[in-house]
């Protein structure tokens, strides 16, 4: 657990609603369009759904990263603009959201916002638990965000238990065939996003129902498949910025809060071949000797450039 504490705790900022298929790409084609949509009173009819996904869909736009708000008209008005370190990117190269890649970016901006969404926070950084119930996960992610609360700071146990029902329902698959189903619908009709219930983070395979434990979940790793090397060392590269640093350690990749290890779900062993892919493809250098088992990447190298990079390649492949 990290020193810092919570001077303000902010819940069920996603009105209980975790965005589905089309939602994003909607949200930030109508941000372009009028960045202060979300001041407008003809928003339902912009975005075609009801008053609290509007709520929704602002939410999830600012908490992925995608959009940052300001204010414009001398503080009277609330603007979306688009961030051009990221939301441009995946604007100019995935604006339908097709590529798990920009999804697993995703949701490392998703758990490392601390500020909007402090049950993903805490989920992933903070839960070790396996064949865990909800129950079992609000009651952790509570103690310790109790711990982590400024003196006179105080929240909605409710609404910390509704934002962990939507982590649940964001990442757990439930019935794939359904899945399927509501995916294929939502490809179709991207004009009525309402329509599926599915959250796409759900194909990241970050967290499953338990096979031993009726009711119960465990968080897993994702497929090598899936999560390609280039989202790995963005996340690399993101907390290094962070931290005006051009090293770390292992240790840290597995364990330190909102590095890969916790974000991914991954374990030393699934670190390491990532480590050793990356190495071998040039992008980065390992020091295993005397146990130091630290990593060392070119300063120079941005993650918005490693974004690039993977967008350019895969439009050649």
């Amino acid at each position: 657990m990290t020193n810092e504490k919570y001077k303000k705790v902010k819940l069920k900022g996603n009105e209980s609603f975790n965005f589905r298929e089309g939602w994003l790409r909607k949200g930030m084609r109508c941000v372009c369009s009028c960045p202060t949509l979300f001041s407008q009173p003809d928003v339902m009819e912009q975005l075609g759904v009801g008053s609290k996904m509007v709520k929704s869909i602002r939410f999830w736009l600012q908490a992925c990263n995608l959009t940052q708000e300001k204010t414009v008209n001398s503080g009277r008005t609330r603007a979306q603009f688009i961030t051009d370190n990221f939301g441009e990117i995946i604007l100019k190269n995935d604006p339908y959201f097709d590529d798990i890649f920009t999804l697993f970016l995703i949701h490392y901006h998703i758990v490392k916002n601390d500020d909007l969404c402090v049950a993903w926070n805490l989920f992933f950084n903070e839960f070790d638990g396996q064949d865990f119930t909800k129950d079992e996960m609000v009651d952790v992610c509570e103690y310790v965000l109790n711990k982590k609360m400024d003196e006179g700071c105080s929240f909605s146990e409710s609404s910390f238990e509704d934002d962990c029902t939507s982590i649940i329902k964001m990442y757990a698959k439930g019935n794939d065939a359904q899945h399927s189903l509501d995916k294929e619908a939502a490809r179709i009709s991207v004009q009525h996003p309402e329509e599926s219930l599915t959250c796409p983070l759900v194909d990241l395979g970050l967290l499953q129902k338990s096979s031993k434990v009726k009711g119960a979940y465990i968080k897993t790793s994702p497929s090598r498949k899936e999560l390609d090397k280039l989202a790995v060392l963005y996340v690399i590269l993101d907390n290094l910025k962070k931290n005006n640093k051009t090293s770390v350690s292992v240790d840290d990749l597995h364990k330190a809060h909102n590095n890969i290890g916790r974000v991914f779900n991954m374990d030393r062993v699934m670190i390491n071949e990532y480590l050793d892919e990356l190495r071998i493809s040039g992008y980065l250098m390992l020091n295993r000797t005397a146990g130091l088992d630290m990593v060392y990447v070119d300063s120079i190298v941005s993650p918005s450039e490693i974004m690039k990079e993977y967008y350019e390649r895969a439009r050649i492949q």
